[in-house]
């Protein structure tokens, strides 16, 4: 399996990183948890279900599952081996315990894609910027607002989009209600 990141990684890590990023995957896979790496693959995000950012990071072969994003307490930790830790019912219990991080993408109206970088006609002189959509390797916002600008931006270039929100819905099938921290009802 190969695991694609935005940002490179340092050479003399990179075999280190893939096989720690491979038991990461391994581990929720096991579990049957639709969970992506996305973003840094020296510190990535780990998404359920594609809305979601898990209160969660990997420390070294350590994954470590907080109270809350960004700081929180370590509430739990699972050595990733070979041989994959714990069960789905224990990673289940402590999303629906503690509250996780909303996630949201920009989605081309009247379409399935959504906005995944920005090309330009001259990229030097970052001329003629016009977004590129996919299926796949989108953007993820973590704040509401940062995505709120973009969208702003695309409209002003003569773009349709939206902002999706997270599926709560979709999450609620996969794993059951959970909480998420800032999230407005």
């Amino acid at each position: 399996m190969q695991l694609k990141f935005k940002n490179p990684v340092r050479p003399d890590l990179t075999s280190t990183i893939q096989k720690r990023n491979r038991r990461l995957q391994a581990f929720f896979n096991a579990k049957n948890l639709d969970i992506r790496l996305h973003g840094d693959a020296q510190n990535p995000l780990m998404v359920l279900c594609g809305c979601v950012g898990l209160s969660a990071y990997v420390h070294n072969f350590d994954l470590r599952m907080l109270d809350k994003p960004n700081q929180g307490e370590v509430m739990k930790i699972f050595k990733l081996t070979e041989i994959v830790q714990g069960t789905r019912e224990e990673v289940v219990e402590w999303l629906q315990k503690y509250p996780q991080m909303p996630l949201y993408r920009i989605q081309h109206a009247g379409s399935k894609l959504f906005l995944c970088g920005f090309n330009f006609v001259d990229r030097e002189q970052k001329l003629g910027r016009y977004p590129v959509f996919a299926r796949e390797d989108y953007h993820i916002y973590k704040q509401k607002e940062a995505a709120e600008d973009i969208l702003n931006m695309l409209k002003e270039d003569g773009y349709e989009a939206e902002i999706t929100e997270p599926d709560l819905e979709l999450v609620k099938s996969h794993v059951g209600p959970i909480s998420f921290v800032g999230l407005e009802d």
